[in-house]
């Protein structure tokens, strides 16, 4: 389902982004969005959890709102590999 709004932007150079997209894509306050724009358009993906540190998907815990792969935090710890 493709999902279409109309919004403004305010004076801050903020936009809303509606309550059914937001629901559709679980995104929840304290979510983090990436944002892409070229010379035409702006994209706004949610975020994927990743390695602060190797960008790694696997295997991610999360300290202090950072996330952190066990690869990196055995690292970190001091943990043979």
């Amino acid at each position: 389902m493709i999902y279409t709004n109309y919004r403004e932007i305010d004076k801050a150079g903020r936009i809303v982004i509606s309550k059914d997209i937001r629901a559709h894509l679980n995104i929840k306050p304290g979510d983090l969005l990436l944002i892409n724009a070229d010379d035409y358009s702006i994209v706004i993906k949610k975020a994927e959890a990743k390695c602060v540190f190797c960008n790694s998907q696997a295997e991610l815990r999360e300290y202090k709102d950072k996330h952190i792969c066990s690869s990196c935090l055995r690292e970190l710890s001091g943990e043979p590999t």
